[in-house]
C-alpha cells in the first residue's frame, strides 16, 4: 500500500456511497473494516532536521525523479553534493530502478538519497529548498517534533483512512454553494454559447444542466446520509455531529458573557431548500 492507492481507495469509496445513498449503511460497515485493518506505516516517512534537531513527517516521498544528481559511492558524498555551493548538472533518469535510502533537511534543503538497483555501489541524490517543496511536488508536515515517535505518531494520526476519509467528507460538506461549477456552465452558455446553437440543440444543453442539477444535488444528500452512517457506526463523535446540525440550520457558536457558550444566528442565515433537505435527510438517517 502506498499514499496513492490509499487516496484513490477512499475516492473510490466516497464516491460510490454518495452516488449510491441506499448502500450508505454498507459502504460504513466497509469504512470501519477498512479503517481496523489498513496499515498505513509502509508510505510514512519520518525526516529528521540535521541543523536543528526536529523531526517532520511526509507521506508522498517519491523515487520517480526524471531528474537526478549522481552517480557518488556513498550517501556521504550525496550528502556533501546537496550542502555544495558548486553542484554538478542532474543527469536523466532515464530507466534506472532507483530505491529511496534516505531522507533528510540539512540548512532548510530537503534532501532525497536513491541507490541504483542494478548498480548498488552508485548512489543519486535529488534536492531541493524547503520553501521550494510544494512546486516541487513534496509534501512535508508543517508541524516540527522534538521526537521521532511522536513525530511518527502524529503521521499516522493525520494519514489513517479514518481521518482521510473524514477530511474528504468535510470537504463536500463544507461546500458553500453546491452548484458554484454548474452556474458557470449555465452562464457560459447564456451569453455565448447559445446563439450559435439550433432549437434541439439548445434543448439538449438545457436537459443536460437539468442532470447535472439533478446529480449534485443527490450527492450533497448523500454526503449527508453517509456522514449519518459513519456516525451510526462510532467513526464521528458527537460534537462533530452538533457542528454539523448547527452549520446546516445557520446556527454558530460563540462565546458569551462570563465565558459561556452561546448559539446565534449565522450572517447569512437564509435556509434554501437543499438547506431544509440536507437536515432531513441527516435526521431521518440518524
Amino acid at each position: 500500500l502506498n499514499y496513492e492507492m490509499l487516496t484513490m481507495m477512499i475516492h473510490r469509496v466516497f464516491e460510490k456511497a454518495i452516488d449510491e445513498p441506499s448502500f450508505g449503511d454498507m459502504y460504513a460497515d466497509l469504512c470501519v473494516r477498512l479503517s481496523r485493518e489498513i496499515v498505513i506505516d509502509s508510505f510514512l516517512h519520518v525526516i529528521r532536521d540535521e541543523t536543528s534537531n526536529n523531526y517532520r513527517w511526509s507521506a508522498n516521498v517519491s523515487t520517480d525523479d526524471e531528474e537526478i544528481v549522481g552517480p557518488f559511492p556513498g550517501t556521504k558524498q550525496c550528502i556533501e553534493e546537496a550542502s555544495s555551493d558548486n553542484n554538478q548538472e542532474p543527469i536523466k533518469r532515464e530507466k534506472r530502478e532507483l530505491r529511496l535510502v534516505d531522507i533528510l533537511i540539512q540548512n532548510d534543503v530537503f534532501v532525497k538519497i536513491l541507490q541504483d538497483m542494478d548498480a548498488e555501489n552508485d548512489f543519486y541524490v535529488v534536492f531541493f529548498p524547503m520553501e521550494d517543496a510544494s512546486e516541487c511536488g513534496q509534501e512535508v508536515s508543517k508541524k516540527v517534533f522534538q521526537t521521532e515517535q511522536a513525530c511518527l505518531s502524529n503521521a499516522k494520526k493525520m494519514n489513517s483512512f479514518k481521518r482521510s476519509l473524514l477530511n474528504k467528507c468535510e470537504d463536500e460538506f463544507n461546500k458553500q454553494d453546491i452548484y458554484v461549477e454548474l452556474k458557470k456552465s449555465i452562464k457560459e452558455y447564456e451569453t455565448v454559447q447559445k446563439q450559435t446553437m439550433t432549437k434541439p440543440q439548445q434543448a439538449e444543453a438545457e436537459e443536460e444542466f437539468s442532470f447535472r442539477r439533478m446529480k449534485t444535488k443527490k450527492q450533497m444528500l448523500g454526503n449527508i446520509r453517509f456522514i449519518g452512517e459513519l456516525y451510526k457506526k462510532g467513526m464521528l463523535k458527537e460534537g462533530i455531529m452538533h457542528v454539523c446540525i448547527r452549520s446546516l440550520f445557520k446556527i454558530e457558536e460563540v462565546e458569551g458573557r462570563g465565558g459561556e457558550k452561546q448559539l446565534k444566528p449565522m450572517e447569512d442565515d437564509d435556509m434554501d431548500e437543499e438547506d431544509h433537505e440536507a437536515v432531513c435527510q441527516l435526521f431521518s438517517t440518524i
